[in-house]
């Protein structure tokens, strides 16, 4: 299973971010809205995810996540909890949003074979 955590909003403290799940087979789904402070932000990669009586875990620490509510807290920790007893591994990927572009990430906007346009100026 993989997870995102999408940083959507960055305040000085920390960050405002959407947990979703990805799957390409039921379509992806947000799990919930975290806050997550700078102390807790991880880097912007893929970890492993355990999920202890403590809560959600990741590179061995406790994720140290602020949910919009104590009960979708319990029940998306209940719901990892089965995934994880199911024996499937489960990462999570810290990133950016992806830019509200029309056909992101298919279109390349800067492409290396671009024409050079010289302007008037320079035409003899």
């Amino acid at each position: 299973m993989l997870l995102k955590l999408i940083k959507t909003r960055q305040f000085i403290s920390g960050s405002h971010c959407e947990v979703w799940e990805i799957n390409h087979l039921t379509g992806n789904r947000l799990l919930g809205e975290v806050f997550v402070l700078n102390e807790h932000l991880p880097l912007e990669l893929i970890y492993r995810v355990t999920v202890t009586r403590s809560g959600i875990c990741f590179a061995g620490r406790h994720c140290g996540w602020q949910w919009e509510s104590e009960s979708l807290e319990v029940a998306v920790t209940e719901y990892l909890k089965v995934v994880q007893e199911c024996r499937e591994e489960i990462r999570i990927e810290v990133c950016e949003p992806r830019p509200d572009l029309p056909g992101y990430p298919e279109v390349d906007y800067h492409p290396d074979d671009f024409p050079e346009v010289i302007g008037l100026e320079f035409a003899d």
